[in-house]
């Protein structure tokens, strides 16, 4: 095979040479001939030329007889330019006749050129000049043997080239291809060669076992039909990187979640990429696809990822991940309505069957157990296991009373469980801490440390029962060392941590371009900067009685900026709201404080708003009408807050000289689902309106429920819908 390889190519040697030697031999004199001939009319035509410029003083002095001037004419003709012996030149007028020739008759082939004579516009005649090819024949036939001579010299350099040295370049060539081939055959990737069209030019052994004796089938023809490739997610089809290389001439890769259907109806995850192909011109002669098996290593680091998100033992989630939804769920929560229940559980009595019947028995329990407290779970929420014996459930979209369901329904499912070990009957109790996660809830380290604690308190109580994490409870609240946030708030006036922000309202009558009505709002820095929500230290604040010297430093910060926050709307006027609590109201010559402080700062008392809850104002209804009153004489403005939230709102509204009513948001944040507080909220609005008070509506989350507000009449929506909370000022700290 290798022989005949071999006399095959010295044939096509053979033939290559005796073809570039034809065209060597036959161009020479075709070439000579041509550029001859066109050389030779060109200067026939010139000569006509000049000769027929030379006639034309004859012709203007003798219009219509200058063709009888033979002898003018014929000097003329024989001058400009001289007349070589090979030449005839012919004069002829408008009609073709004769009038006068000069030269030697040519009697064998010849080649002749004319220019028109013209007298100014019109042609007069023609002036004929021609002249003999014999000589030129003779110079072609001469030229023609160089030709023959110089195609038999290419011919015999051409077939005496070292055929060895084509015939080693030839077999480079071979073993290059080979090498390829069998390099392509022994990877494990599929490899797919194709045309610019799409055609099938090749294939390795491993894209046989892919896809089988069909790819012979497509041998050369379009395959693309073949790359069936869908999502391994939403089972969407794909469309194959090879189709997407032809069409954008650039390298492409696949989607990871990438699966190829075969012709077998296997499914195999694999990874694609597309490599053009250019010729040396730039042009795209076609593409090479590899396609890689990865299912067993998506299965891999599947099973990573499960791991290192899950108990190996229960196969619930681990801390790490429960940790990582519970702080998604705190933003969620931070920033819509939504609200979550956390659940920390700690096994009674674990320990005792763990020591005494040995590991075994411990993780057969947990795991016997897990299966129980799960078939008591939501599909939505996550349980998960902290370590040991403690465990943690994460309830989304779930209210206190739901939650309180859920840890009755779990406290029974364990209380009534028994655990059978070699012949043995154990029972085992939990304690559960409850916590709610919503809009207020600071940190994780936060919501977990109050769910531990509650927690904790369950044990103390008799375990085998739940406790809730309330705020108002002093055992909890103890356990929340209350003692040090004071510390942290009497640095933070000392050290002038506290920073304010603000949350503007919207009118509902429509656009009010020449008003801004904004709340302040309080929040403490840390030593390390970070933001602490009040939360987190008022309660402790109210309970240490240092509320009063907040409000006063917030009064204070804030009408000595009020000239500043002026400028920031400039020609509007403000109404700015500032909170008080109770204890505040109750404080010695606090009005004089707020008189001073606006003389001092020249405030306008007009755009100043002072807020009370509902709860205060009812406390001490006769301390908050005086101190209202006393307000008011200065042209302060006042605002009821939370309004609702009492027994008797309606009762003692009318006793309370107050400008605003602030709807209590509990009601607002469930107009869109709740009839009942949405005829609530209208009432309290209609009521409001009817003793001529401006209401507003707190707690306004979304459009839906300020478009709600907006057809109830309400005057101003509060919210995250509307505003969300931002630094008083530009230069504040964040």
């Amino acid at each position: 095979m290798k022989l005949s390889k071999d006399k095959q190519q010295a044939k096509v040697l053979t033939n290559l040479s005796i073809v570039i030697s034809l065209v060597v031999a036959l161009s020479l004199p075709i070439v000579y001939a041509v550029v001859s001939y066109q050389g030779l009319a060109s200067s026939l035509y010139f000569k006509a030329r000049i000769k027929a410029h030379a006639q034309s003083d004859i012709i203007t002095t003798l219009p219509n007889t200058w063709m009888y001037a033979e002898n003018r004419i014929y000097g003329v003709l024989e001058r400009e330019p001289v007349i070589l012996d090979n030449e005839f030149v012919q004069l002829f007028d408008e009609n073709g006749g004769l009038i006068i020739s000069t030269g030697s008759k040519i009697e064998s082939w010849q080649i002749e050129r004319s220019y028109p004579l013209k007298d100014i516009n019109k042609v007069v005649g023609k002036i004929t000049v021609s002249t003999s090819l014999s000589n030129l024949y003779l110079d072609v036939f001469i030229v023609s043997i160089l030709g023959l001579i110089l195609g038999s010299v290419v011919f015999l350099i051409l077939r005496l080239l070292p055929i060895s040295a084509l015939k080693r370049i030839s077999d480079e060539l071979y073993t290059e291809k080979e090498r390829a081939e069998v390099t392509l055959n022994s990877i494990k990737e599929t490899i797919i060669v194709s045309d610019a069209e799409g055609r099938l030019l090749y294939f390795n052994t491993s894209a046989e076992k892919m896809f089988g004796n069909l790819l012979f089938k497509y041998k050369d023809e379009n395959f693309t039909e073949l790359l069936r490739i869908t999502d391994n997610e939403s089972s969407a089809k794909i469309e194959s990187t090879l189709v997407r290389t032809l069409d954008s001439k650039k390298i492409t890769t696949c989607n990871e979640r990438s699966v190829l259907s075969t012709p077998s109806n296997l499914q195999i995850e694999v990874e694609e990429r597309c490599t053009p192909v250019f010729d040396s011109k730039g042009a795209l002669t076609g593409a090479v696809l590899c396609l890689r098996d990865v299912t067993e290593a998506r299965e891999n680091l599947k099973r990573k990822s499960w791991e290192a998100s899950h108990d190996i033992l229960t196969g619930l989630v681990n801390r790490q991940e429960f940790e990582r939804r519970t702080t998604n769920a705190i933003k969620k929560a931070n920033n819509t309505a939504v609200k979550y229940v956390v659940f920390y559980m700690d096994l009674d009595r674990f320990k005792v069957i763990n020591d005494s019947c040995g590991h075994n028995a411990g993780d057969e329990l947990l795991k016997q157990l897990t299966r129980i407290i799960g078939c008591h779970i939501r599909g939505g929420d996550t349980f998960a296991r902290l370590g040991g014996d403690e465990f943690g459930l994460l309830l989304e979209n779930c209210s206190e009373e739901k939650g309180i369901q859920m840890a009755n329904a779990l406290l029974n499912a364990v209380d009534s469980f028994q655990f059978f070990w070699e012949q043995k009957i154990h029972t085992i109790g939990i304690s559960i801490g409850i916590t709610v996660i919503n809009r207020d809830s600071f940190s994780l380290m936060d919501v977990l440390g109050q769910a531990d604690s509650a927690c904790y308190w369950a044990k103390d109580q008799g375990r085998q029962r739940f406790c809730f994490f309330k705020e108002s409870d002093v055992q909890l609240a103890a356990r929340r060392s209350e003692t040090g946030w004071v510390e942290k708030i009497t640095g933070a006036l000392k050290d002038d941590r506290f920073v304010l922000y603000h949350q503007t309202y919207r009118s509902l009558k429509g656009e009010d371009a020449t008003s801004v009505h904004l709340e302040i709002l309080l929040r403490m820095l840390s030593e390390d900067d970070e933001i602490i929500l009040p939360y987190h230290f008022f309660p402790a604040a109210e309970r240490y009685n240092l509320v009063a010297e907040i409000d006063r430093w917030v009064i204070n910060k804030v009408l000595s900026e009020y000239h500043t926050v002026k400028e920031l709307y400039p020609n509007k006027k403000l109404m700015i709201s500032i909170n008080l609590s109770g204890g505040s109201i109750n404080s010695p010559n606090l009005l004089d404080y707020i008189k001073n402080k606006i003389l001092e700062f020249n405030v306008n008392p007009e755009e100043l708003c002072f807020e009370i809850t509902e709860t205060v104002a009812v406390k001490d209804i006769v301390s908050a009408i005086e101190f209202i009153s006393g307000c008011k004489k200065l042209g302060v403005k006042f605002a009821l807050d939370d309004f609702g939230a009492g027994s008797s709102s309606f009762g003692y509204l009318k006793q309370l000289p107050v400008d605003y009513l602030k709807i209590d948001g509990g009601f607002v944040k469930n107009i869109e689902h709740d009839l009942i507080d949405r005829a609530m909220t209208e009432t309290m609005n209609k009521i409001g309106h009817i003793m001529q008070k401006t209401t507003v509506a707190e707690f306004a989350e979304n459009q839906s429920i300020i478009d709600i507000l907006d057809d109830m009449g309400v005057d101003y929506a509060q919210g995250y819908g509307v505003c969300l909370p931002k630094p008083l000022l530009p230069d504040n700290k964040p």
